[in-house]
Order: C-alpha cells, then sequence, then structure tokens
C-alpha cells in the first residue's frame, strides 16, 4: 500500500504561546482577533508548559492553516492584546507543527464505576469526533483494514486516568480537534457511563518518519507491552511476543504509512529474546474477553542493518502500537 495523502499545506497545526498581562489594557477576543478568515478557527487550550498558556486554532482541516498564518503576522504587526477565557494575554510564540505522528492525551475521570468494556466505545468517540469534521473521512477510516490511530484509557498515575490518541497521518490531527473541542471540560457517555474529559489537550510526543529514521541503532531493544498484546499467528492468536511477529507488524504499519522513500523491504528476522517478565491479561471487546500480553521483552539483534530498522520501529511503536486491535486499546507499547 503506498503511503498516505498528505495535505496540501503540509502543516498539522500550531499553537500560540500567551503571556499575561496584570495592567487593565484593551484587548481583543481571540474570536474576534482575525475577523477575516472563513470559517473562524476554533481556539482549544493545550496543557500549559513552563507556566506558559497555550491555545491552538483549529479547523476542520489542515488546508486553512496557511491562511491563518498570514493573518497572524498581519495582526501581530498591530501589537493588539488579546482576551482569552476573561484574561488578557499578549503573543510571545508561534509554533507551527509538521509533524505526522502526534501522541495525545486528555484526562478522563469516570463519575460512577469504570466499565470494563470499553474498547468500542473509545473507537466509537474517535470516529464521531472526526466524522464532526468530515463524515467522508470517517467513513473511509472505518473501513480501513489498518486504521491511522489508535486509542486507549490509561492509567496516568495517582489514580488518575488519561485518554490516549495516537496518529499517523499528519491531516488526522485538526479534524480530530475540531471534532473534540466542545467535549473538554464536559461529560461524554463510554459504554453508558458517564465521564468527565479535562480541559486540556497534551500533546505528549510528536515526530515524524524522517525523525525516526535518524535515530540511533541498537542491538538490543526492550520493549514495554503496556495494555494486552496478541497476534494471528496462522489461525490461532498468539500472546507471546515473538521478534517476527512484532517487528513483521511493525514493518506493514511502517510501509503503510511512510513516505515511499522511506519504506523497507520485507525481512526474515534474525532476532532472539534474550529476556523478558511477561503475564498474560484478558481484556474485554464488545463482549468478548481478548488474551494478551502485558510486560517487557529485550530483543537482540547480530545483523546491524537488521538492528537498525529494528530501532526504527521500535520507536515507531510508541505511536502505531503493535498487534491486534490497537484501534480498541490493546497493543500499546513504549521503549524501556
Amino acid at each position: 500500500m503506498t503511503s498516505t495523502n498528505e495535505s496540501e499545506s503540509g502543516i498539522a497545526g500550531l499553537s500560540l504561546a500567551l503571556r499575561s498581562i496584570y495592567n487593565c489594557v484593551a484587548s481583543t477576543s481571540l474570536s474576534d482577533w482575525l475577523p477575516h478568515l472563513e470559517p473562524a478557527p476554533t481556539w482549544i487550550p493545550l496543557i500549559p508548559a513552563w507556566g506558559v498558556t497555550r491555545v491552538m486554532p483549529v479547523f476542520p482541516n489542515s488546508g486553512c492553516y496557511p491562511a491563518l498564518i498570514e493573518s497572524i503576522w498581519q495582526s501581530l504587526t498591530l501589537k493588539e492584546a488579546v482576551e482569552w477565557r476573561g484574561k488578557s494575554y499578549e503573543l510571545t510564540g508561534i509554533e507551527v507543527n509538521k509533524e505526522s505522528l502526534h501522541v495525545l492525551q486528555i484526562a478522563l475521570s469516570f463519575t460512577a464505576p469504570q466499565p470494563q468494556d470499553l474498547g468500542g466505545a473509545i473507537r466509537a468517540l474517535v470516529f464521531n469526533w472526526l466524522a464532526t469534521a468530515d463524515a467522508a473521512l470517517a467513513s473511509r477510516l472505518q473501513r480501513d483494514n489498518c486504521p491511522p490511530f489508535t486509542v486507549a484509557v490509561q492509567s496516568s498515575g495517582s489514580n488518575g486516568l488519561v485518554l490516549r490518541i495516537t496518529l499517523l497521518q499528519r491531516e488526522l490531527l485538526a479534524p480530530l480537534l475540531w471534532g473534540l473541542r466542545d467535549a473538554l471540560g464536559t461529560e461524554v457517555l463510554l459504554a453508558d457511563i458517564p465521564c468527565r474529559l479535562g480541559k486540556w489537550v497534551d500533546i505528549a510526543h510528536k515526530s515524524s518518519f524522517e525523525s525516526l529514521c535518524q535515530v540511533p541503532s541498537q542491538e538490543v531493544i526492550a520493549l514495554e507491552f503496556l495494555s494486552p498484546t496478541s497476534f494471528k499467528q496462522s489461525q490461532t492468536i498468539q500472546p507471546f511476543p515473538l521478534p517476527e511477529l512484532v517487528f513483521s507488524n511493525l514493518l506493514r504499519r511502517w510501509n503503510t504509512f511512510a513516505p515511499v522513500e522511506l519504506q523497507f523491504p520485507s525481512l526474515e528476522w534474525q532476532s532472539v529474546v534474550s529476556a523478558y517478565n511477561l503475564k498474560t491479561r484478558t481484556l474485554t471487546l464488545n463482549g468478548t474477553a481478548e488474551i494478551g500480553t502485558t510486560g517487557w521483552v529485550r530483543y537482540r539483534f547480530n545483523d546491524s542493518q537488521q538492528a537498525k530498522v529494528a530501532t526504527i520501529l521500535a520507536h515507531f511503536a510508541e505511536f502505531a502500537g503493535v498487534g491486534r486491535k490497537t484501534g480498541m486499546g490493546m497493543g500499546q507499547v513504549r521503549i524501556r
């Protein structure tokens, strides 16, 4: 399969850094700040970083960003203060995001006991958000055998939860954020159980296929499987993450979404498991108990070329997941 069509602008999104103005000054509401744009952007809050307020203008698709950037530069010459949620700010920075790979996190809290069967519900929620911006896009993605995103509910420490969404195509960021904009800070239903989303979106990690190709090669790679992970092997389900299953699966995903010039040929993996600490777990999806493995595995590659490709794919796994049903919470992975 060829790589995804990139958006015309080549921009995934952008964010503004705002600094509070404590003296009483005349300011223009962000919603009125760029009056000539059609459609007008929706402004959503990103999680504050280093005490800096950050907001992101969002459109139904990323093709609107070039006109937005031009309009922002024109407005900057006026040196206007802007108003955001009842406070005055001055604009101190603009970050243009051209990356293709994203990890988004939104705080999540249940107001009733958390349901066990969440996979189908969170997948449907993401499709609903995408359909709000582009129904044809959401319909096309629902038919894909290899969807360009993963979704999971994960622990964030201190008994907190986050809704974790990863995106493998640059042009999905704008419609997803457009669709979820009104849900931030409100209650939504997951498996008919009310839960509350946090007020901010945290773009926790982002990268590009080109950047991943530059990571230093490792002969030994340790992967941690955060949610139950399993693979189809012949006509059975294999819960043990054998190296040929893990890295062949990641290679197929990479070649589905990476630019043609960065794709890899098929490989007969020459790798051994040198250590592991695993346990089997079940995850209920649409009423069915799916068995999988969590824990960590250390893989050793003696062939230097395979080690290089495997290292790239291991970093890619943090965005792509691995194995079955990654769009429903399974196969979440990180490098140890």
